[in-house]
């Protein structure tokens, strides 16, 4: 797959342009009201705590998105984006791939699921 198509929805590249160039407000308007986000087994629903996590994971050490890989079957985007950043990296894949599998619904994110690939 070609990752340098076009994201297949707009929210979805919404979330990595914004976060490269860190828009916090641009960012959260990506996902719907009552999103939820499981990363890493963490559960961020809401917009207030949405905000929160990437202001703290995302924005505080300036993480950087390098999409990898991406593949479209209904509304799930699963994008695989290679991660960095100023944060530890003790005991982390070099590169760190974190696969990101969006559920896309009226354009806006329902729904993140952020793993290992």
């Amino acid at each position: 797959m070609n990752p340098h198509r076009a994201m297949p929805a707009a929210a979805v590249e919404t979330f990595f342009t914004s976060a490269n160039k860190s828009q916090l407000e641009v960012f959260t308007s990506a996902f719907a009201k009552d999103a939820l986000i499981l990363d890493n087994h963490r559960e961020i629903k809401g917009m207030d705590a949405i905000k929160s996590w990437c202001e703290a994971e995302i924005l505080g050490p300036n993480v950087t998105f390098e999409i990898v890989d991406m593949v479209d079957t209904n509304n799930t985007i699963v994008v695989i984006a290679k991660v960095d950043g100023d944060f530890d990296k003790s005991n982390l894949p070099d590169p760190l791939l974190l696969k990101h599998q969006f559920l896309v619904n009226n354009n806006k994110i329902k729904e993140l699921i952020i793993t290992l690939p």
